[in-house]
């Protein structure tokens, strides 16, 4: 069985977490508290010396990174609608909107998702966190363009990247950013799925 070390405010932990029971793959979790800082300890930083979750353990095998940890279970496993098309560049496509996604969404919405959880307001780089909205605003704007004749970003699909962008979108109300139509139901029908659901509740 999997063992996935995890901490339920962790997006990326929660991207995993989806995944496995998307996929329906048993699964042991161990959760890391973060808030003790047990990540930083040295326990966990033999598991992962990042002191970063989540680290999948598959018997002697450890991996870290949520992307690379769907990606390799997607590939030991011969699941009968895979992520991963065939076809080369249906692949070198989603690899593509794979690093988008972390570049022009995750990463800018963490800076105002971190300030506005975590930092005082009289203390926000509030220029940092314009910038960072604006900068997922133009994304949405080409996501839309994606979105407005497809329910889902990937060949019509909920697949890989919905995972992937799933535990940050329900915290889009944090962002400062208009949403486009497509892109709003979009959001609606990814943290509407049963397994987002599950994970990251209603």
């Amino acid at each position: 069985m999997y063992k996935l070390y995890s901490n339920p405010r962790s997006p990326y932990s929660m991207r995993v977490h989806i995944y496995l029971r998307y996929r329906n793959l048993p699964y042991e979790t161990i959760p890391i508290v973060l808030e003790k800082l047990e990540n930083r300890k040295k326990p966990f930083l033999q598991i992962n010396p990042y002191g970063k979750v989540p680290v999948l353990q598959d018997g002697e095998f450890v991996l870290s990174e949520s992307s690379a940890i769907i990606r390799y279970l997607e590939e030991k496993h011969s699941f009968p609608n895979p992520f991963f098309s065939t076809d080369i560049q249906s692949r070198a496509l989603l690899n593509q909107a794979i690093n988008r996604c972390e570049s022009e969404f995750c990463f800018p919405g963490s800076i105002i998702y971190f300030a506005k959880k975590f930092v005082p307001e009289d203390k926000w780089d509030e220029k940092r966190m314009k910038d960072s909205s604006k900068r997922i605003g133009r994304h949405f704007d080409i996501l839309e363009g994606i979105l407005e004749s497809n329910d889902y970003l990937h060949e019509n699909q909920f697949g890989f990247l919905e995972v992937l962008y799933a535990p940050f979108i329900k915290n889009i109300g944090l962002m400062d950013t208009k949403l486009p139509l497509s892109v709003g139901n979009w959001v609606k029908r990814v943290l509407d799925h049963v397994n987002v659901k599950e994970v990251l509740g209603e």
